[in-house]
């Protein structure tokens, strides 16, 4: 694999599709951006005759029983979804448990909901969980035009009843005259039922017209179905019924006017139909109902049929960690439905996020700033507000990291999430921000080990959607804050007032923060570099790499075939490179492989690719006779240990320096321990003994597959080198992989594992009798690997990091067993030869070693 370049040598075709599909990602921006504009045009329409205060006071005294019934309708409303899904699935003939039943239709609903698109969206989490029961997408996609369909079906079939009950209600908000209206109506019910009677037989069927093929249902499904849609709208209108003060406004009545909004929400596509939905409920009944007390029902009809769903169902997906759901499904079908939980836990932070913004450029309520003043300073409060906003934004950012199961945006997520606990307190007492936080947190604590990759979390450019989200969020805040604050007149003295009882500037500097933090990172993020994509190579790559290794002496270059790291070739092809990436790290392995001549401009290039990219560009593992090409390359170097090597013609076990040598090779004997080499040809086969040790030898140490710079366990790395078996008893008990070129002057060690109940003498007696043999064959020297931070002295004149690093060596023994490492090779009496790091930059080095442990680790960006 490789990171692609921007000014790749494409084709002419293909930059022609790669313009294409660079124009059709800005089309799903542009309209999210057109709808938000229309949105917030819509709003400043409806707000000319609302007060502020007025509707935070009548969602205040809202009475427990509203809330309550409103929660029970909910709760009847997603029942009928459910039923709705089940209809459904009998109508594409599939059949799904209980458990992935209730999750699927209620998580799909909730996600639909709150994000828009739930054909898309809902169904996504459909196909996730309806999938463990072995349900394809293609179903899942049936089942969704199904549902949809009969939904859009049946509020139009309720629209067209009120049509002809309510004509004069509905007549203002189509623009129609009444007995129009009433027509339309009578006609469209006229018309459904002569579809239900002639169109639809017993059974569900298939007709094919032209280039697709429609699903008819059957009389009895489809009647269920729309049976089951109406009774789930009718508990969606009671939900907003039971918070809305009735006026002269009767049930029916109303009724027909919410299947409308509903639908025209649903034509729209917006989030659970923001914005049309409400300017239509306001429109049609704003002349009963006053509208303040209007828009406060809405606000709590959203809270709880939208906002409580969404919750439930993050916290049902991170319940699904528990044995008692869990249960039901075997490890692959529940690791595919838990899948789902970053997801809903991105967009649960992204709608934390939101409302903190929002709450920043909305007045505190007086009686509890009154109550702060007489524990907290005014810095503290005025303080408490900004940082909450500005803290709000970053969990904007941070919540596509959650999505892509960061650790690092987990952390960050957390971090944010329990400071604003305090802040939410401290800047206005604001209890509902620290239940909603709490209950953040809570999910987070529980999924913990959902978010485990540890790639870079600003690694990848924002998409310009989620930037059009973020600017969308800052826009309504805005909005918000110029309808909060209507009756304050701006004056430049305004951004200088700091008073307990002056909401409006504290407010206003909250807001302008916010934007300022958001607008900075977003131009950051369009501004910065692409930081390369990983690509696979192509297979002529891999094989000039494996030419360019045979064809020279330094057999370490084998570690090139491992498969996790990329290619950078000379112009001529006789020379490469390998490196991976990690953050902001563009790390080189070893010296360039191939004709030495072409090392200087290599070297040249692959400083240039990384900082084209915005990285820091590092070679490590060097060797002491190519360190002038990488001072002249303008990089800082530093000593990183020292690497083994066995001079295999002056290696004998005769004299008392080798005794132990000695004794280690008749105790293994002893033991019971024989060796045998495996030729690459053979290793096919002794492949799964191999994987048993080392399994075993991974799980005794707790540890993971390394990579990089450190041989890892792969079939496709082992079938590519020679073995050295040890056998107890005739049972595989140990093995060391080793290196070679055609030139036959050097190997390397690769992969080293042994049973946990091995000899004690098992490696040494391995690496002896390796030792012995690549000396039979011709070989003049084995290198044993690096021991870190051996040699490294504090002299007078050291560096710092000398300094540091003879510390390490001194007393690090209980975290890493340097000592050990450097004493183990040492009884080989091998020549040691210092390894160095080439680096880009000065203090940018330190963190260049830690992406490079982390390279060595297994992990990757």
């Amino acid at each position: 694999m490789h990171y692609e370049d921007n000014v790749s040598q494409a084709s002419t075709g293909a930059t022609r599709g790669n313009a294409k599909l660079q124009w059709r990602r800005f089309v799903a921006p542009a309209v999210v951006l057109a709808v938000g504009a229309l949105l917030l045009v819509a709003l400043q329409h409806l707000s000319k005759t609302i007060d502020y205060h007025s509707v935070v006071h009548s969602v205040m005294h809202l009475p427990v029983s509203a809330w309550g019934a409103a929660l029970a309708a909910t709760v009847l409303s997603y029942l009928a979804l459910v039923a709705r899904d089940a209809i459904g699935l009998r109508h594409i003939e599939a059949k799904v448990p209980a458990t992935p039943l209730w999750i699927g239709a209620t998580a799909g609903s909730a996600l639909g909901n709150a994000t828009g698109f739930g054909a898309l969206t809902g169904g996504a989490v459909r196909c996730r969980v309806y999938g463990t029961a072995g349900i394809t997408p293609a179903q899942v996609g049936r089942l969704t035009v199904f549902t949809s369909v009969t939904l859009a079906i049946s509020l139009a079939l309720m629209t067209a009843a009120g049509m002809v009950v309510a004509g004069a209600t509905l007549s203002p908000m189509f623009h129609l005259p009444q007995k129009v209206v009433e027509t339309i109506g009578a006609s469209a019910l006229a018309g459904f039922a002569a579809i239900v009677a002639l169109g639809c037989g017993a059974r569900s069927r298939a007709v094919k017209l032209r280039w697709i093929t429609v699903d008819i249902p059957g009389r009895t499904v489809l009647l269920a179905q729309v049976f089951f849609a109406v009774i789930d709208v009718i508990a969606a209108a009671l939900a907003l019924w039971a918070v809305l003060p009735h006026g002269d406004v009767g049930f029916v009545h109303f009724l027909v006017v919410f299947s409308a909004a509903m639908l025209l929400g649903m034509i729209g596509h917006t989030p659970g139909g923001i914005g049309i939905f409400e300017a239509a409920m306001v429109f049609a009944l704003g002349h009963s109902v006053p509208v303040p007390e209007m828009v406060a029902a809405l606000l709590a009809y959203r809270a709880i049929y939208f906002g409580a769903p969404l919750i439930l169902s993050a916290g049902l997906l991170a319940g699904f960690e528990g044995r008692l759901l869990s249960a039901r499904f075997d490890a692959s079908r529940r690791e595919q439905v838990l899948q789902l939980v970053p997801l809903f836990l991105g967009i649960f932070a992204f709608v934390v996020g939101g409302m903190l913004v929002i709450s920043g450029a909305t007045p505190a309520f007086r009686y509890r700033l009154l109550c702060l003043q007489t524990v907290v300073p005014l810095w503290v409060l005025e303080s408490s507000q900004l940082l909450a906003s500005v803290f709000g934004v970053a969990l904007l950012f941070v919540a596509r990291g959650l999505m892509r199961r960061l650790d690092a945006a987990w952390w960050i997520t957390m971090a944010v999430a329990v400071a604003n606990l305090v802040l939410s307190l401290a800047k206005g007492l604001a209890f509902v921000e620290v239940g909603v936080l709490g209950v953040l947190i809570l999910l987070l604590i529980v999924t913990r080990k959902r978010f485990d990759k540890t790639s870079s979390l600003f690694g990848e450019p924002f998409t310009a959607l989620w930037l059009v989200c973020v600017a969308i969020v800052l826009a309504l805040a805005f909005w918000v804050l110029f309808f909060a604050f209507r009756d304050v007149p701006y004056r430049d003295d305004l951004w200088w007032q700091f008073a307990f009882d002056e909401r409006a500037p504290r407010a206003l500097r909250a807001t302008l923060a916010a934007a300022l933090v958001g607008l900075a990172f977003a131009f950051g993020q369009l501004l910065r570099p692409s930081a390369g994509r990983f690509v696979a190579p192509h297979h002529d790559d891999l094989r000039d790499a494996q030419r360019i290794i045979l064809a020279q002496a330094r057999s370490d270059a084998g570690l090139a075939m491992m498969g996790d790291k990329s290619f950078l070739f000379s112009e001529s092809r006789e020379a490469f490179l390998m490196y991976a990436k990690h953050g902001r790290t563009w790390a080189a392995l070893h010296d360039p492989v191939g004709a030495a001549e072409e090392w200087p401009a290599l070297i040249a290039k692959f400083v240039a690719l990384a900082h084209a990219h915005g990285g820091r560009a590092a070679f490590y593992q060097v060797r002491a006779d190519a360190l002038p090409l990488y001072l002249d390359a303008g990089l800082s170097l530093m000593k990183l240990g020292e690497e083994a090597h066995i001079a295999l013609d002056d290696f004998e076990l005769v004299g008392p320096h080798r005794s132990h040598l000695r004794y280690a090779l008749k105790r293994g004997e002893r033991d019971g321990l024989s060796v045998e080499i495996v030729e690459r040809h053979s290793i096919v086969g002794l492949l799964p003994a191999l994987k048993q040790i080392s399994d075993a030898w991974l799980s005794s140490r707790t540890a993971r597959e390394k990579s990089f710079s450190v041989a890892a366990f792969t079939a496709e790395y082992l079938s590519a080198q020679s073995v050295m078996l040890v056998r107890r008893h005739g049972v595989p008990a140990a093995f060391v992989t080793f290196m070679t070129t055609d030139l036959k002057t050097e190997a390397t060690v690769g992969v080293m594992r042994h049973l946990p109940d091995a000899s004690p003498y098992a490696m040494e007696y391995l690496f002896t009798k390796l030792a012995l043999h690549l000396k039979e064959s011709g070989y003049q020297s084995l290198s044993l690997g690096i021991a870190p931070l051996s040699g490294m002295h504090a002299t007078p004149l050291a560096s710092s990091w000398h300094r540091v690093a003879s510390l390490v060596w001194r007393f690090g023994g209980r975290f890493y067993n340097f000592r050990g490492l450097r004493g183990f090779k040492s009884k080989f009496q091998p020549r040691w030869e210092p390894r160095y790091l080439a680096a880009s930059g000065s203090v940018g080095v330190f963190f260049t070693l830690a992406d490079l442990s982390l390279l060595a680790g297994g992990w990757r960006s």
